[in-house]
């Protein structure tokens, strides 16, 4: 039998600080999170420098939580990979580790080139 979910405010509060100790998390576990914050601090002032259109946010925007996703997503895959082959080597979970960090590295070239594109054409 399917148990249905709470949808009281109270339930949907406790849902919204569960998701804000993940981002918490993600800063404390993720160095690379510190490099984003900076990326993402940088694309926001260069913006407002150069009064980018509302089309060209909206594409900076995309671009920016592109990258943050994948690297939620990414730090996830790294953590459930290391419990379930208890911290030891497999070339298996490598792999799946690998591709999973090549995420962000696509999501980052992606939003780099969207940023060329934004800032300089």
């Amino acid at each position: 039998m399917k148990q249905e979910k709470n949808m009281t405010a109270k339930s949907r509060a406790k849902s919204f600080s569960y998701a804000t100790n993940g981002l918490l998390q993600l800063f404390r576990l993720e160095p690379n999170a510190k490099l984003h914050v900076l990326a993402t601090v940088a694309v926001v002032v260069a913006g407002f420098i150069r009064h980018v259109s509302k089309w060209q946010w909206v594409a900076l925007v995309f671009a920016v939580g592109l990258v943050w996703i994948t690297e939620a997503l990414n730090t996830c895959i790294e953590k459930l990979c290391d419990f379930c082959c208890g911290n030891k080597f497999h070339p298996s979970i490598k792999v799946i580790k690998d591709i999973s960090a090549a995420a962000v590295l696509l999501a980052a070239i992606v939003s780099l080139v969207t940023g060329i594109i934004v800032f300089f054409f």
